[in-house]
């Protein structure tokens, strides 16, 4: 599947917002997989086609210019950009829009929108939370800030923390909001 920096058609853009899953990797400007949540995890099993494995895992995606432009400005010390790519064509299961982020220096964030035909295993990563990490996500949502969360629930700082980045790598979110908003969607909560 080739991918272009075209907007999508509205349809498309529908289907993005309809019904899909996020999965999180960091790549270095080698496009080396430095680490992926769950769900990237998910996603490169389903597409192999994205993995080349050499001495190391690395993401491969068409078109390689494209894609090595998109990690080059992503990764620049000054002014570094974001890209955002979008297949040509949309495949049933495939990638919706791929975001190329800058991160951190030599480190860049690709966050993949795509259809994921596999809800049990959604449901699955869903049905692990905790009760203590259900509590932090229903405080969360209802505005609550993390040092009121902790008050809330007699636990420490850290311990919050804790219970967020369990929160949001079990839901493919890069935040606490993100997490509520998937959380919702995936009725999860009664918002």
């Amino acid at each position: 599947m080739t991918l272009t920096t075209t907007l999508p058609d509205s349809d498309q853009i529908a289907l993005l917002r309809e019904k899909n899953a996020m999965a999180c990797l960091d790549v270095d400007l080698g496009a080396r997989i430095l680490s992926c949540d769950t769900m990237a995890r998910r996603f490169l099993e389903l597409h192999p086609c994205y993995c080349r494995r050499d001495e190391a895992e690395r993401l491969d995606i068409d078109p390689a210019a494209a894609f090595d432009s998109a990690l080059c400005s992503a990764s620049r010390q000054v002014a570094p950009a974001s890209t955002v790519l979008f297949p040509e064509t949309p495949s049933a299961n495939g990638p919706v829009q791929i975001n190329i982020l800058p991160f951190k220096p030599e480190r860049v964030r690709i966050v993949v929108f795509w259809y994921n035909p596999d809800a049990a295993f959604a449901s699955e990563q869903i049905t692990s939370l905790t009760a203590r990490e259900r509590a932090v996500l229903e405080l969360a949502a209802a505005g609550l800030r993390r040092d009121r969360i902790g008050h809330h629930l007699n636990i420490s700082m850290p311990t919050v923390d804790l219970h967020c980045r369990n929160l949001r790598r079990k839901l493919s979110a890069l935040t606490m909001s993100e997490a509520v908003a998937v959380a919702a969607r995936r009725n999860i909560l009664s918002i």
